[in-house]
């Protein structure tokens, strides 16, 4: 993420976060696949996600990776 995400509601400059899942690392999958070969079968790829929490209301955003 190149800008600083700021919080919708409260305008405060997220921060850091940790998510934990129990089952190890937390992705999304991308229904935009970026390989035709791979497009071919159905597979997507997953994507890496960072959280980030707005210190004053506690809100928490998922940003996927590319």
């Amino acid at each position: 993420m190149a800008d600083v995400a700021r919080c919708p509601d409260c305008d405060v400059p997220l921060e850091e976060a940790d998510l934990f899942t129990g089952q190890g690392e937390f992705r999304v999958r991308s229904e935009t696949e970026s390989d035709d070969v791979l497009a071919a079968v159905g597979v997507t790829k997953a994507l890496d996600v960072t959280p980030r929490r707005c210190p004053d209301c506690g809100l928490v955003r998922l940003y996927a990776a590319e």
